[in-house]
Order: structure tokens, then sequence, then C-alpha cells
């Protein structure tokens, strides 16, 4: 008696296509839930980098009784007179803040390829420019492209010390402290050849921001270098001689909180009224008749929006920030401008209470 073989019965091609979209579904309503605890993650690790930088700068003031000058321009004597003999603030030295604490965080070697009598522009720190700091890139942000050898070399940084509201990258006096080569005070914890030791903070360090994030712009082009560590001051840009972006300015090494927190890039170029005596940008740089007042330029084409002279992430909602007291805390975007540049003062006895955040 012979026995007739089983037909094995296979998926027709409905079946097939069904279980192909349930497949896609599930990958659909997977996907957000993974590139939210990948944006977690990076988050995560941004905080860190803060806390590493407000330990650095803790020891830092431990260890010389103030924070480092936010942006070390030049000085009547001191670092920076081989450039300049006999004129030492015709020269600029641009060292920030960064750099003075490299020792602690971990980076003896770059310090010790540092040379501090001669610019951080210049080629002789090429070997401490060009060393990457970890921490001082959040996971985030764009990286950039290598820079071009016609300019100088930077390491990367997603972070920048607060100036509070009073603008002193571009500005400077005319007469006044000529001790600092007529730099202006800054009324943050950072500025221009100033520094401030924690004593100096009277509003409180727990109620005191240091250090923002400023990161890269979303979609800005990767030959953009400005968001370097090694120097702090303005440059016109992006990238060196474009004019795709005509009259924009940057800034480095500080950030203020006179724009909001993840304002758009503010240029020059753009159509009046942003040309008129009401706009922010004039030439390039920030109205101030007398420093502070680019705080209150009438809106809409106030220097709330000059985003590039302000704090930015790439996180979505608003940017990681540093207090004084060592914590990590993220601030949204839509925090109360009011709030956000009392937090960014030293000493101008302000009350911010938590649930201002």
């Amino acid at each position: 008696m012979t026995t007739r073989p089983s037909r094995t019965r296979g998926f027709t091609l409905i079946e097939l296509l069904v279980v192909i979209a349930i497949i896609g579904v599930l990958i659909a309503l997977l996907l957000p839930a993974v590139q939210s605890a990948r944006e977690a993650a990076r988050r995560a690790q941004c905080t860190n980098n803060l806390k590493q930088i407000g330990l650095a700068l803790h020891n830092y003031e431990s260890a010389t009784g103030s924070l480092p000058m936010g942006d070390f321009r030049n000085a009547t004597t001191g670092y920076g007179q081989a450039m300049s003999p006999g004129n030492p603030c015709g020269s600029n030295i641009w060292v920030s803040w960064m750099t003075f604490i490299l020792p602690y965080m971990e980076q003896g070697a770059q310090t010790s390829a540092y040379n501090f009598e001669v610019a951080a522009t210049w080629f002789k720190n090429e070997t401490a420019t060009l060393s990457r700091v970890s921490s001082y890139v959040c996971p985030s942000d764009d990286e950039h492209e290598d820079i071009s050898a016609n300019w100088f070399t930077t390491y990367q940084t997603s972070y920048a010390g607060v100036g509070g509201t009073t603008e002193t990258t571009w500005n400077r006096w005319g007469t006044l402290n000529p001790e600092r080569c007529f730099a202006i005070e800054s009324d943050g914890p950072f500025g221009r050849n100033f520094a401030y030791g924690f004593s100096a903070i009277r509003d409180g360090l727990s109620n005191t921001i240091l250090v923002g994030e400023t990161s890269r712009f979303r979609n800005e082009p990767g030959g953009s270098h400005f968001n370097f560590g090694a120097s702090a001051g303005s440059w016109n840009g992006p990238p060196w001689g474009a004019t795709f972006w005509p009259g924009d300015v940057r800034i480095t090494g500080i950030a203020y909180t006179v724009p909001r927190i993840n304002a758009p890039a503010l240029t020059g170029g753009q159509p009046a009224p942003y040309s008129t005596p009401t706009s922010c940008l004039r030439n390039s740089h920030p109205v101030a008749t007398r420093p502070a007042n680019w705080a209150n330029t009438p809106a809409p084409f106030g220097c709330t929006e000059m985003g590039q002279f302000g704090f930015r992430s790439n996180h979505p909602g608003g940017a990681n920030f540093l207090f004084g007291d060592g914590s990590v805390r993220f601030l949204k975007e839509t925090i109360n401008m009011a709030t956000y540049r009392a937090l960014s003062t030293r000493k101008l006895g302000e009350v911010v209470s938590a649930d201002q955040l």
C-alpha cells in the first residue's frame, strides 16, 4: 500500500504583505522611542560635561582666588608683551577661560604646549589648539569640518561662559579702565579682561549660571568654524570670507542672556528694518550707545533675536546650564526673559524662585 506524500502549505502573498505591514507599523512606533532614548543619553552626557567643567572651575577658583577671565584679550602688563612691545593693548591675545582651566580638566600636556606669550591664533599654539577636549563638546552638537590651513587652528566646543546682559565682547570704553585696556566690566560671572571670584557673586551661587550651551545652529554648514574654545572674541563670518551670510558676526568664549535661548542668527545683510537704528545690528555688531542699551532695543528687531550672541543647543525645547553651586539644569527656551537675565548677573540682587525656572 502506498501513501501519498503530504503537501506542505506555504504563506500566501497576502499573508506576507500583512506581516510586513505589521512589522512596518511596529518599527514606526518603536523608532521615536529609540530616538528619544538616544537624545536622553546625549543630554545626560552633556549634563556630565558641564558638571566636569563646574568641578574644574571650582578647583581653579580655589587655587587662584577667582574664576578665569572669560575673554583675556589684552593687558597693560604680563601676558602678551612679546607680541606688541610698548603697546600691549594694541594686540589681541584671544585666550578663553577654557584654556585656563585645562589643567583641571586633566589636560596637563595640552596646557604645557600652550604659549601664553603669543595669541591663541598664532601657529606656535597649533599643537595645543588642535587637541580635542571631549568634555567640551556636547554629543548632540554637529561636528564642524576640519579648518582650512589658511586660518588658525582651534578645538571645537559646545559651551560658553555667561557674560550676563552687558555686552563686553565687541564694545569697549574709550577712556575708562585703562589698566584693563578699556574693557567694559561685565555684570555676569565672566567678562573681557576681568576675573571675578565667587565672593563677587552676591546673588548666590545656586541662583547664578556660570556656563551654558552654545552649540552650532541647526542645519549650519559644516564649514562654519565659530564654536571653538581655545580663543575668545568676535569674528566675521561664517565662514571667514563667506558672503552667503553677509553682515554676520560671531562671538566665542562668552555668550549673553539678552538673546532668548535658541534664537536664530540675526544678520546685517537682511533687508530693512534690520538695518535701521531700531535694529540690534549696526555694521555687524550690537547697537550700544551704552553697553547695556542693547538689551532694550525694540521688538521685533531687538537683540532678543541675535542668536549668535546667545545660548543655544540641539536639544529640543531649551539648553543645559551650569549653576555656580555645581548643579546643571535644563532651562526651557520659553523661560521668562526677566528671570533668565536675572540668573545671569552676579550682584544685582534679583530674587529668583525655583518655580520660575
